[in-house]
């Protein structure tokens, strides 16, 4: 009986979410009222300053090497476990400003999560659980735990939830999972024109929408999150779309085109991409 409860209790300790991998320890504040007033001045100064020059990378190589740097981004990430629009509602008291830091607050973290992992080819590859390594993209966003305002959640728990109170599909185009299919990581603080534009470059990006042998080609993020979006998708796209694609779209719309959806490319969205040993990156 001894030996049958010693071995059971093994199988709980490795199936249990971060048993190949410890939590992380981040830096302390050093000034703690201080840091308890929300800024995104340290997410703004850090992504420009890794951002590729074209805008669509992040290095995140040298980052990793730059331990100042990611104790700035630690004290951030400590920031938003402690103060969020829902712990302390007296620091955002516009919607502007809530759902600027909720954007803001999902990218800081999946920047952090990626950094921890690093060297790391897709976030697919984290395997925290058992059960991550035959689910991808499990370790990264549901065994990994977060704090945001002194609530515990995971990366995807806070994008659904943000979703819901929001209500905005514009969203989509501003979340950003570290994957090359995703719309790209921006340091802004996310008004309704800066939305717009993210949405006209996200779709008129012939990998996310294109128009071709009858039949209209789509990123998964409008199957994935097809209740999100209007009904009617295409009329949806065509308020964002330049006029060539616009044109294509109202002949796919006038021709009944089906819609497919593109292969979602989840590798890294890194400017340099490393080796890994076997593609598995568990911290075991």
């Amino acid at each position: 009986m001894k030996t049958r409860a010693f071995f059971i209790a093994i199988l709980i300790l490795i199936a249990a979410p971060g048993a190949f991998y410890p939590a992380p320890v981040y830096a302390d504040p050093a000034n703690p009222e201080e840091q308890n007033v929300y800024s995104n001045e340290t997410f703004v100064r850090l992504v420009k300053k890794y951002l590729s020059d074209d805008g669509d990378k992040i290095d995140y190589a040298t980052w990793k090497g730059s331990p100042e740097d990611l104790q700035a981004l630690d004290r951030q990430v400590a920031l938003l476990a402690r103060v969020s629009p829902a712990s302390d509602p007296g620091q955002f008291p516009t919607a502007a400003m809530k759902r600027s830091y909720w954007i803001n607050t999902y990218n800081t973290l999946v920047l952090q999560a990626v950094l921890e992992y690093w060297p790391l080819e897709s976030v697919q590859d984290v395997k925290i659980s058992v059960s991550s390594r035959l689910v991808p993209g499990k370790g990264f966003f549901y065994d990994r735990k977060v704090t945001v305002g002194g609530k515990k959640t995971n990366l995807y728990k806070l994008e659904k939830e943000v979703l819901k109170t929001q209500k905005d599909p514009r969203l989509h185009f501003a979340f950003n999972c570290a994957s090359t299919s995703c719309p790209v990581l921006r340091p802004w603080e996310w008004t309704d024109e800066q939305l717009d534009q993210a949405g006209r470059e996200f779709i008129n990006n012939r990998q996310n929408v294109s128009v071709e042998a009858n039949t209209v080609m789509l990123s998964s993020i409008f199957k994935w999150y097809k209740k999100d979006f209007p009904a009617d998708i295409l009329a949806y796209l065509q308020q964002y779309a330049e006029p060539a694609l616009n044109l294509e779209l109202k002949t796919a719309v006038d021709g009944k085109y089906r819609i497919r959806y593109e292969t979602y490319d989840w590798s890294l969205n890194a400017s340099s991409h490393p080796a890994t040993d076997n593609g598995l990156n568990t911290h075991e």
